[in-house]
């Protein structure tokens, strides 16, 4: 208790000193708790289900790849069940009926003749009317579809499409249309509110005809197996029955997926996984990024406070108090202060995460109806965490005035040394050597590890500097310091003995600048340069004269011969966009898995159309199971030409395919390339994305694209673009997903700067008397000013050299992983670049200058009285 009270003591005596490591602790604690709370929003929370509303359970298929290591990897597409499960499900005690469901997306054709129906991008389904009692969905008006030919809709989608009971409806499945009568519309289930997603209901047989083939096509490859098979099984329990018991005995008897509650909207809406990843993996990579960086921010704030205390930690030790008593003192102070910080902080992550959330949902990343999950338990993990980090940070920061002598220990406190520990040198150069040998890594191994190990480089040479900063900082003060000493102001040759002395403050100031610089400037150069290099691979690769594609939910795969018999076309490539994962096992034997993007193609004159830069093997071998893998795709599989890779498609339908192929521009084209017969009967519709349209030698292009225009204008949704159209389609996509990484490196770039700028306006602050001294012995306050100008332009130039220097290996080794070896020059962003370096220098300028003027506002005889 007594240690408590002098902590208390020391806290409210110094209030003013202990300000910036305060606000440094209270932001630390919003933003972990921020990233908490999106991490455990991901894991947690989803979107509560609407067509499965009236469902105890909902049965599907395991839609991960079981694996050794974290967690089992996802299909990234729907694993059907068989027809069969749903009369097997219906015997099992305690089930009153079960319910097979079949989903279908469509396009509704609007009055206009366009595309409607979707709400944010979310395209109608198309469901068997008998699933309508797992809402349960309520006629309205009319009655429900009895006879190939009839529909019923949702009152809402109803009232987009300006239709009623006994009007037609134009509907396509992929690009292929068909007119349908209008029997009736339906209520949303009870409690549901306006629908997310707008519903079809076609009779059962001919949701499951669409689900085959489409109408009006010639099937498509799988029709027969997609007849006899269902997305999910929605189960109504029979009264009385205990839905917790009934789901571990479904799921015990079967072995299948049973999801209740609210994981039911899962299987419903795909969009909501897709967000609940995103979440996960923002907060995972934005989390980790922001635990090194509150690490470091929270050790310099800490680190000036117990420097501007020496003086008082020297006199302690001089009268007596021993190395135990000041550390418990400290640590005392450290609890205090992080815990009252800490506590409002972490609460204030609450608000923080919803703001966020609205900023990705800006973006486009985050559907807009995924709700935020708020629990107490990432606000208590933020709070530990942070008062773990002062409580360490406080104890290290003092320890060379805890372990040196008591009469070493007050000359110190006048006199700076830049003199480090011989165990922080030897680590901080190893960190050095490991930060440039990552950095250089993708020069001798490909794929997205050597890339992810160059990026993270940068965070290794910045503990690098944080390690050997005061000797960096004097080093290059001793370079500048002649040149200062030599000017004819006398402001300036203050500025540079100031300097001088005074390398380990500097430092303070320097590292979290270098920090702010280099994580901003590697992340947003990361960025740019997986744009550029797509964008450049697409040019480079496409020799394709037109593209079709579709702002629907797909191409019918009979597209593909009507247009290749328009006149003027040489060869049409159909190609559908997919996942699939690769399993193989590890040199101990530990199964894993990696996930590659896909696509399917027909190998015919697939040269014609893509120039996929092979660099061994042939794709006129992509037959039957085997693949074409990028040189990334390869290093993932860890798999070369001839060799035989286990792959699992999106429905989970293995596939042991030959490597026939390797190829260089995975980043334009995809990870991987298969036969378009394997990839369309996995994929969710069984429907091509794109065809890739090469024109006659002589051919008038832009005649040929009136002619294809006109053939298509049966097909809704079809889009008619030419190759320039399509490498900035693709660049636009590219770019919108990195709206996510700028708006977290705001928030980093912003959090540091804020902690960099009360760290420099306390140590302009503590420097008061030293200032009120000058103006004594003669110095005017102009000169003041000029010498806190020198001094700021020294802080920030030192940052910004010593940040330009460690961003080279980073984004040397990005640069090289990019290109896959073949460039050395350094993926630079120069907007980023000075965007960053005029924010963090403006923020040094002003840190120093305005307390410095508020300093010079009051008279120098009063200010010299101030205790230190």
């Amino acid at each position: 208790m007594r240690v408590l009270g002098l902590a208390l003591s020391t806290l409210r005596a110094r209030r003013k000193s202990f300000v910036g490591p305060f606000v440094a602790l209270f932001l630390s604690a919003m933003l972990v708790a921020a990233c908490g709370l999106l991490m455990e929003s991901g894991i947690r929370q989803g979107i509560g289900p609407e067509r499965y509303a009236g469902a105890d359970l909902v049965v599907t298929a395991q839609q991960s790849l079981a694996v050794d290591v974290d967690y089992d990897e996802p299909f990234g597409g729907r694993v059907r069940l068989p027809v069969s499960a749903v009369d097997e499900l219906a015997a099992i005690p305690g089930v009153e009926s079960a319910v097979g469901d079949v989903e279908v997306r469509l396009g509704a054709v609007g009055p206009s003749g366009d595309l409607a129906g979707a709400i944010d991008g979310r395209p109608p389904v198309g469901h068997g009317w008998s699933s309508a009692t797992l809402g349960p969905f309520v006629l309205a008006q009319g009655d429900g579809p009895t006879a190939p030919g009839q529909v019923v809709l949702d009152g809402a989608l109803a009232a987009r499409l300006a239709v009623g009971v006994g009007d037609d409806v134009t509907l396509a499945v992929g690009s292929t249309p068909g007119e349908y009568r209008v029997t009736g519309t339906v209520s949303p289930p009870e409690g549901a509110g306006a629908l997310r997603q707008g519903v079809v209901f076609f009779t059962d047989e001919q949701v499951a005809d669409l689900a085959a083939a489409g109408p009006g096509t010639s099937g498509r490859p799988g029709a027969a197996d997609a007849r006899g098979e269902v997305d999910a099984v929605g189960i109504l329990a029979a009264d009385g029955t205990d839905v917790r018991a009934l789901a571990a005995d479904v799921r015990e008897r079967t072995g299948l997926t049973v999801r209740t509650g609210d994981a039911r909207g899962a299987v419903e809406f795909a969009d909501a996984s897709g967000s609940a990843t995103t979440l996960v993996a923002i907060a995972g990579s934005f989390g980790g990024i922001m635990l090194v960086v509150v690490v470091f921010v929270v050790a310099s704030a800490l680190g000036l406070v117990v420097q501007q205390r020496r003086r008082e930690l020297a006199l302690l030790r001089a009268v007596g108090a021993t190395p135990r008593q000041v550390r418990r003192m400290i640590s005392a102070e450290m609890l205090v202060l992080s815990t009252t910080a800490a506590v409002p902080g972490a609460l204030l992550g609450i608000p923080a995460v919803g703001v966020l959330h609205g900023l990705f949902v800006r973006a486009g990343v985050v559907s807009a109806d995924y709700p935020v999950a708020v629990g107490p338990l990432p606000v208590v993990i933020a709070v530990l965490l942070t008062v773990g980090v002062a409580w360490i940070a406080g104890r290290m920061s003092a320890r060379r005035a805890i372990t040196v002598k008591p009469v070493e220990a007050l000359g110190e406190a006048a006199v700076e040394t830049p003199r480090l520990g011989v165990t922080r040198t030897v680590i901080g150069v190893v960190m050095v050597v490991g930060g440039v040998f990552l950095s250089l890594l993708p020069a001798f191994v490909a794929g997205e590890d050597a890339l992810a190990g160059a990026a993270l480089s940068g965070v290794v040479l910045v503990i690098a500097v944080a390690l050997l900063g005061p000797r960096i900082v004097h080093a290059l003060v001793l370079l500048v310091e002649p040149f200062l000493r030599r000017s004819p102001h006398a402001s300036t040759y203050l500025a540079g003995r100031s300097t001088r002395a005074s390398s380990r403050r500097l430092a303070g100031a320097v590292v979290p600048l270098v920090l702010a610089i280099t994580v901003t400037v590697v992340q947003v150069s990361l960025g740019a340069a997986q744009v550029a290099e797509t964008e450049r691979q697409v040019a480079d690769g496409l020799r394709a004269d037109l593209v079709l594609a579709s702002s629907g939910t797909g191409l019918s795969p009979d597209l593909a011969g009507q247009v290749a018999g328009v006149p003027g076309v040489a060869s049409v490539t159909p190609t559908v966009r997919s996942q699939a994962l690769v399993r193989f096992a590890e040199p101990d034997g530990t199964l894993t898995a990696e996930a590659l993007s896909v696509q399917g193609v027909d190998p015919t004159d697939l040269g014609a159309a893509i120039d996929l830069d092979v660099r061994e093997g042939s794709t006129d071998d992509l037959h039957g199971e085997s693949v074409a893998l990028s040189v990334a795709g390869a290093s993932k599989a860890r798999a070369g030409l001839g060799d035989t890779v286990e792959l699992y498609l999106a429905d989970g339908t293995r596939v042991d395919a030959v490597v026939v192929a390797l190829y260089g521009r995975g980043m334009g084209f995809g990870d991987a390339l298969l036969p378009r017969d394997l990839v369309l009967p996995a994929s969710a519709d069984g429907l091509d994305g794109s065809l890739l349209v090469v024109a006659q030698e002589e051919t008038d292009v832009e005649a040929l694209a009136e002619d294809l225009g006109r053939t298509t204008t049966p097909y809704p949704g079809v889009v008619l673009a030419d190759r320039a159209s399509l490498v900035a389609a693709e660049k636009a996509a590219l770019e919108a997903n990195t709206w996510t990484s700028m708006i977290l490196l705001v928030v980093l770039f912003g959090y540091v700067a804020l902690n960099v700028a009360n760290a420099l306006v306390m140590s302009t602050v503590d420097r008061r008397r030293e200032l009120a001294l000058l103006r004594l012995v003669g110095t005017r306050d102009r000169q003041v000013l000029r010498m806190m100008r020198v001094e700021a332009g020294v802080v920030v130039g030192i940052a910004v050299v010593v940040a330009t220097v460690i961003l080279l290996p980073p984004l040397t080794g990005v640069s090289l992983g990019l290109s896959e070896g073949q460039r050395a020059v350094p993926a630079l962003s120069p907007v980023a670049y000075l965007a960053t370096v005029a924010g963090a220098g403006a923020v040094g300028y002003l840190s120093m200058l305005l307390p410095t003027r508020a300093a010079l506002r009051g008279r120098p005889v009063e200010s010299i009285g101030l205790r230190e």
